[in-house]
């Protein structure tokens, strides 16, 4: 007894070669979307280090900036761990030596803002120590 299908099997060929076809689409579709994420994230990059070196007024405002380039960097790095499927544990590295960069900034702000007064870098001199 013969058994009857539902579906022939140019059609189940057809339909499989679509299924491909999609999923190569869709694969396609996440590695343009990851590299434009990635090109944004270096021009968000290239423009904060334009800010940074730009103007210094505040030693506050630099120190932003300056935070703001390592959350960039951050955010590309994590990208890229994933892209290439690596370990991610290295981004906590990262991330951490960041809190401790921070950190150090923001203790010189404070003894700096007590000896001094403010923070403008105009006040400064480079003759005291």
């Amino acid at each position: 007894m013969k058994r009857k299908y539902l579906f022939s099997w140019s059609f189940k060929k057809k339909f499989l070669f679509l299924v491909y076809k999609t999923n190569v689409f869709f694969k396609l579709l996440k590695l343009m979307v990851n590299l434009y994420i990635c090109y944004l994230i270096i021009v968000i990059f290239i423009f904060g280090c334009i800010v940074f070196v730009s103007s210094r007024k505040h030693l506050l405002c630099t120190l932003l900036r300056l935070e703001f380039i390592v959350l960039m960097l951050f955010i590309l790095l994590f990208i890229y761990l994933n892209f290439i499927n690596y370990e991610r544990y290295f981004s906590m590295f990262f991330l951490t030596f960041c809190v401790c960069e921070g950190v150090l900034g923001l203790s010189i702000l404070v003894s700096i803002i007590r000896t001094h007064g403010n923070d403008y870098f105009q006040s400064f001199s480079i003759l005291q120590c």
